[in-house]
């Protein structure tokens, strides 16, 4: 099916890897296809080892294209053919266009698109060289040179991955982007705010004053970090700057705050703060540093996320009894329930895309949550988890393909990422309040 929009383009060959039908040899055009869409097949592609250019094998060059393998894998677009096949000893074979045996990558393994690549390490620095190639067409189509310090080769390839995803489909991936979540690492822990990979990997401590911490929301920039803490009296939110520079507290001083979402330029945040014995929304302006209530109800409103275009928020209120799920103005105006099935729906998160928005609900029974996802106005309800465990606050990736959510399947509260169709799950850390940061630079 050719795409009505142009989500990318493949080498001509790769219309029948996609689409199911006969390769066309020789035919060397190139057209925009939608892979994405439901009857499109998995691109077969081979990753072998990266070899050292110089100097002896280092573990780093099966490192290297294993990273890059899960990240292809995990979009469900991609199916890696198993190194056991591979016709040629990674460590002896050529990387260059020249070097290449096209046919038998092509017959024999059967795969459709080949990554090559090699490194030289050098003191604290890794160089590498990576190229993509169409084995239809015995034709390179991507090519890197990257130098990073040899600590940040997990970037590195999480960035090579990034590219070969783009070459296909036009979009930017998000393999180096990062997930923040609260976990308890200790018996002493009362919950503190870690970072981690997209994958799970590289897991970095953000606080450490021993009081409880939760709900983390980054800016869209990059800039901000936002969370809950009781490190103060009362509770409250704070914004920190992801620089290193000092943080503060949003909420007023003598109130209790819940942590909230900045809107889509970063200029807003809005959070929920205690007024008398209900919590209402407000919203915080970064460059005046004004704040201004957005609802006035008898019930308790909390967890707004703005929708992309920023004229909108959805969020959790208790107004009509338990709690469910509300879209308004961004400016509080004209809000509508557009939860109706289930007792209890809370955490929504609006994709980055537009057209869906995510949230927790108990449909089913009075144990099990699951994650779901609706249009904007509550209509086409998809259960994106099966009924195991508490399954709670999803979060999108920033390109709206992904999610990430806690799940309390196994026992304990874990992190989980999967497609946005529900596909691909994997577990990736022991914690809670998963929020993805937005692509970094």
């Amino acid at each position: 099916m050719i795409a009505n929009r142009a989500l990318g383009w493949v080498p001509a060959f790769l219309i029948a890897a996609v689409l199911g039908g006969p390769a066309p040899g020789a035919w060397a055009a190139r057209t925009f296809i939608d892979i994405y869409s439901p009857g499109a097949r998995k691109i077969r592609l081979a990753i072998p080892e990266l070899r050292p250019l110089e100097g002896r094998r280092d573990p780093v060059g099966l490192q290297i294209a294993q990273v890059v393998q899960e990240d292809l894998a995990r979009t469900g677009l991609f199916f890696v053919q198993d190194r056991k096949s591979y016709p040629e000893n990674p460590l002896q074979a050529g990387i260059r266009l020249e070097e290449q045996k096209f046919p038998e990558w092509l017959n024999v393994v059967k795969v459709e698109a080949l990554i090559k690549g090699g490194y030289t390490l050098s003191g604290d620095s890794i160089v590498a060289e990576m190229f993509l190639y169409d084995t239809a067409r015995s034709a390179q189509e991507l090519g890197k040179r990257y130098q990073y310090p040899r600590s940040s080769w997990r970037l590195m390839a999480h960035r090579f991955a990034n590219a070969v995803l783009e070459r296909f489909t036009g979009e930017k991936g998000v393999f180096d982007t990062q997930i923040a979540f609260v976990s308890r690492r200790s018996a002493t822990e009362r919950g503190e705010i870690y970072i981690m990979d997209w994958d799970g990997a590289d897991l970095r401590r953000v606080t450490r004053n021993g009081m409880g911490n939760n709900a983390p929301s980054w800016s869209p920039d990059g800039r901000w970090l936002a969370y809950s803490s009781f490190k103060s009296n009362p509770p409250g939110v704070f914004l920190l700057p992801t620089n290193g520079g000092r943080e503060f507290r949003v909420s007023a001083a003598n109130a209790q705050g819940i942590g909230g979402s900045f809107s889509p330029d970063s200029r807003l945040f809005a959070y929920s703060e205690q007024i008398g014995r209900t919590y209402q929304l407000m919203v915080y302006d970064m460059a005046t540093r004004a704040k201004s209530r957005l609802t006035r109800s008898f019930g308790i409103d909390v967890s707004p996320s703005f929708s992309p275009d920023g004229k909108k928020i959805t969020f959790t209120s208790g107004r009509s009894g338990g709690p469910q799920i509300y879209v308004m103005g961004a400016d509080g105006s004209d809000p509508r329930r557009i939860s109706f099935q289930g007792t209890y729906n809370t955490e929504p998160r609006w994709s980055p895309r537009g057209d869906r928005i995510a949230y927790s609900t108990r449909v089913t029974d009075n144990v099990s949550i699951d994650i779901v996802t609706v249009n904007p106005d509550g209509s086409d309800l998809r259960r994106l988890t099966g009924g195991q465990g508490k399954n709670e606050t999803p979060s999108w990736s920033p390109d709206g393909k992904h999610l990430v959510f806690s799940s309390d399947r196994t026992g304990r509260k874990e992190i989980y990422v999967m497609t946005a169709a529900g596909t691909e799950l994997k577990r990736l850390q022991l914690g809670q309040e998963p929020a993805w940061s937005p692509a970094l630079q």
